[in-house]
């Protein structure tokens, strides 16, 4: 490294003595495993295993800035929070946007380690070198935005704060901590761990300037970067509405998981029908993560203002997004996106993940498996909001039914008994984020979000792929399929050799025309690659969508940044080097082949499209492509775990000695 190239400290914090210290990075380990999500993979490695309860003290929360965090690089405001899942019992990783890693960074801060447990609640307090845990006692029981604001009082404004809510403090098993009001690491489930460890929240101000390696370089590639974010021909309705354009198309061709993957239609009074209209609630918010040029382009800095009706004076920052209207509007049936995004403010508020067991819920009710006796007198039906938000708030507050939703879908399911569990839709025991419906989504997201290391969703494996057809932008210039193909391939950054692999020679976007070697190849190279993006604490929209950076532009970055030298096959090496650690993770708590699965309901029934049917999943046809995943990767076909070759080959001899030792490979 050059000499003025920073490196931060890892700050240690056990709560139990009430002490910390400061660990020094070795610069090789960073170039193993990059910083952000990689840092935080080895760490809970090391420090956790089968041994570890996920709600006892010996559990850690990793909460890890992107290595690229402060540097000003195009859309480098990504950090990320990783622990032991309470609600999976594997790795729990989320990640989230804003200025918290580069204060984080400027503090001097790669990484904070929280351990052990706290006798009454605290929050720590950290202003650059200076660490404080203070009482959190007059905190306990506000929410995460009450907690917020207390702390900028105490401290002051310009403290960015993490912080715990309800759900959090009454060990919702899928409770996460909020940052600045609105980014929510939701799939984290770490927001559980801090309310078990008795820390309300992080406040942090950090405002040292960090040395760059090679300034001229880094604004060079910075500047080519921003160039492509702007020379992107797509914009129109995104701008004005976000991606919640998208999910109208979704909703046009059947293809919702709606009244959780009971039907792919939802009703044309359905407010997602017509996105164009969310422009009566919807304002142009300021940067919604610092200065990236995404926050105007994608629409990120959309938010919700609402004047009148029932939700008058709702307001979110954030709201351009597609999740709301894919659980709530989708899910839930709920058929207005001030009523969707009132439920998602409940959720931010409460510090818990959108992403829970309220769709499962509602159709247990009704299914007649939960009663109005249940609920306390209530009805639970599709689309009530009212019911909805109450439901949400006895979540958050373990009340009545709530208790047993607070477990998750997969635990309530199994304490409700009978035919429950037919309903709750989890992979590896995480409820699944996504929107559109398996049936209906292609066979490369389904096998994203089988294999993805944490469970129940593909924003770690498949959500940034490349969609397939010519894009509407394209379709109104008049391009054909191979004018768009090439321009978009050719834009793509990626080896030359793996776009023959996916996308065949002569290239196609296709997935019909995509062998089963193809597509494995598509979902372990997107899947590094996210590892690779987490890492660096880039934004995955810059990944896909604007097809603005991949690997080489992603070393360009952090060679820069850093003054190393690490090639582009290097870089998506070390994307390679943390799925294979979070696989070794997970292998060691037990998993198998068998729990890259998709739930049962998809291999089983149709999907009702409206017009037409989409026929169920062929187990087999996965089946194969799970194969074709596992060879590429190197991996046990029969088991579905890695081999003591592959993690050797990535340096992981450790880890390899390990499941050696505990008979879980060969």
């Amino acid at each position: 490294m050059d000499r003025n190239a920073f490196l931060g400290k890892i700050l240690r914090v056990d709560l139990s003595s009430r002490k910390w210290r400061f660990e020094e990075i070795d610069s090789d380990l960073i170039r193993m495993y990059l910083g952000g999500i990689g840092l935080a993979s080895k760490i809970l490695y090391e420090e956790t295993g089968p041994q570890t309860q996920p709600l006892s003290p010996e559990n850690v929360v990793i909460v890890s800035a992107g290595m690229l965090n402060g540097t000003d690089a195009p859309t480098s405001y990504r950090s990320e929070v990783t622990t032991k899942s309470p609600l999976t019992g594997i790795v729990g990783s989320g990640n989230f946007g804003g200025l918290f890693g580069s204060k984080l960074r400027r503090a001097g801060f790669e990484a904070v380690v929280l351990t052990g447990k706290s006798k009454s609640p605290v929050y720590l307090a950290i202003d650059g070198s200076h660490i404080e845990l203070k009482s959190a006692a007059h905190l306990w029981g506000k929410d995460t935005w009450e907690t917020t604001d207390a702390i900028r009082k105490e401290l002051g404004e310009d403290f960015s704060v993490m912080a715990i809510g309800q759900a959090g403090e009454n060990l919702v098993k899928f409770a996460c901590p909020v940052v600045d009001y609105f980014y929510a690491p939701g799939r984290s489930t770490a927001g559980c761990v801090m309310g078990s460890k008795n820390i309300k929240a992080i406040a942090l101000r950090g405002t040292g300037k960090l040395p760059i390696a090679r300034p001229e370089a880094l604004r060079e590639v910075s500047r080519e970067i921003d160039d492509r974010i702007r020379d992107y021909p797509e914009r129109g309705l995104r701008l004005e509405v976000g991606s919640t354009q998208k999910v109208a198309e979704v909703v046009r061709k059947g293809g919702m998981g709606g009244k959780n993957y009971q039907t792919g239609v939802l009703p044309e009074s359905n407010e997602i029908w017509r996105p164009e209209e969310f422009k009566k609630y919807l304002v142009k918010g300021p940067g919604y993560c610092g200065n990236c040029l995404l926050s105007n382009y994608y629409g990120c800095s959309v938010g919700i203002d609402v004047n009148e009706g029932k939700f008058k004076g709702l307001r979110l920052q954030g709201t351009g997004f597609s999740h709301p209207l894919f659980n709530w509007g989708g899910k839930c049936a709920i058929e207005s996106l001030p009523a969707m995004l009132k439920c998602k403010e409940m959720c931010n508020r409460y510090g818990m993940d959108q992403m829970g067991p309220i769709p499962f819920a509602l159709e247990l009710f009704e299914r007649g498996m939960i009663t109005k006796e249940d609920l306390d007198g209530d009805e639970l039906k599709w689309g009530d909001v009212d019911a909805i938000i109450n439901l949400i708030s006895k979540i958050a507050h373990r009340q009545g039914i709530g208790d047993i939703l607070a477990e998750g879908s997969a635990r309530a399911a199994e304490m409700i008994g009978g035919e429950a569990p037919k309903y709750a839709f989890t992979i590896k025991g995480k409820e699944l984020q996504s929107g559109a419906d398996p049936r209906a989504a292609g066979m490369s997201v389904n096998l994203g979000h089988m294999v993805c290391s944490r469970g129940g969703d593909d924003l770690k494996t498949t959500h940034t792929i490349i969609a397939a057809g010519v894009a509407d932008w394209a379709k109104k210039q008049g391009m054909s399929e191979q004018e768009y193909t090439e321009w978009l391939l050719g834009r793509l950054d990626m080896d030359e050799e793996v776009k023959k692999g996916i996308y065949g020679v002569p290239p196609s976007l296709e997935p019909s025309r995509r062998p089963p070697e193809g597509t494995a190849l598509l979902v372990k190279w997107f899947e590094d690659m996210s590892f690779v993006r987490d890492s660096l604490g880039i934004c995955l929209f810059a990944v896909n969508y604007w097809a603005a950076m991949g690997p080489a532009f992603s070393a360009r970055l952090f060679n820069a940044a850093l003054g190393l030298e690490i090639s582009p096959e290097e870089m998506m090496k070390s994307g390679e080097r943390i799925a294979n650690l979070m696989k070794a993770y997970n292998t060691r708590e037990g998993l198998t082949r068998l729990d890259d699965n998709l739930p049962q309901r998809f291999f089983s029934e149709p999907l009702d499209r409206g017009s037409a049917e989409s026929p169920p999943l062929s187990k087999d046809k996965l089946e194969q492509l799970l194969d074709a995943y596992y060879e590429l990767r190197g991996w046990n076909k029969a088991t579905g775990r890695p081999t003591k070759e592959k993690l050797e080959e990535l340096g992981l001899e450790g880890p390899a000695e390990e499941l050696v030792r505990r008979g879980l490979i060969d």
